[in-house]
């Protein structure tokens, strides 16, 4: 198929996607799109998807990459020089109208509710998912994955306690203890 002199559609793919032109278009717009991403077009047939012409970026001459490298160091320097501007320009009362720092949480010891769900994880007794959903607000939370996990952001991990896990059947039961 000579898609050139047919207004049958073919389709133009590239890496931002295909579009299906009239051939006598195609190679035109397949053109303009490798000049504008600097990557090989294909033009495919668009019920075969046979390639009927792959069109390749013009290379660049070293006087355009010279030239864009330039534009490209002109630009960062006038970045940097527009950032370090501001940083100039900020008045002292901002500065000292900042927010204080948070205070620090004791990582040391769980707090809120995940501390009422590790009081009831450390009795002899243990907690079921049961009492674990009606002490908490997480229904259906993943309980053994809250305790402990491989990411060792679990309860067990991250505040110094060994989780055992029993079974009766169906039954689960979480225990923690101290290490």
């Amino acid at each position: 198929m000579n898609f050139e002199t047919s207004k049958e559609p073919v389709s133009v793919a590239s890496e931002n996607g295909d579009a299906l032109v009239p051939g006598n278009e195609a190679r035109d717009a397949a053109e303009k799109e490798a000049k504008a991403t600097g990557k090989p077009v294909t033009i495919r047939h668009a019920v075969t998807d046979k390639v009927l012409a792959t069109v390749k970026p013009e290379k660049r001459t070293k006087q355009q990459a010279a030239a864009n490298l330039k534009a490209a160091k002109a630009a960062k320097a006038k970045k940097a020089k527009t950032v370090k501007a501001k940083a100039v320009k900020k008045p002292a009362a901002k500065v000292a109208a900042k927010k204080p720092a948070a205070p620090k949480r004791n990582s040391d010891k769980p707090s809120g509710m995940t501390a009422e769900l590790v009081r009831l994880a450390l009795r002899a007794s243990g907690v079921t998912p049961a009492q674990l959903n009606e002490h908490s607000k997480w229904k259906g939370a993943p309980w053994k994955w809250f305790f402990s996990n491989p990411k060792k952001t679990g309860v067990a991990d991250r505040f110094g306690y060994k989780l055992k896990v029993e079974r009766d059947g169906r039954a689960v039961t979480y225990f923690l203890s101290t290490k």
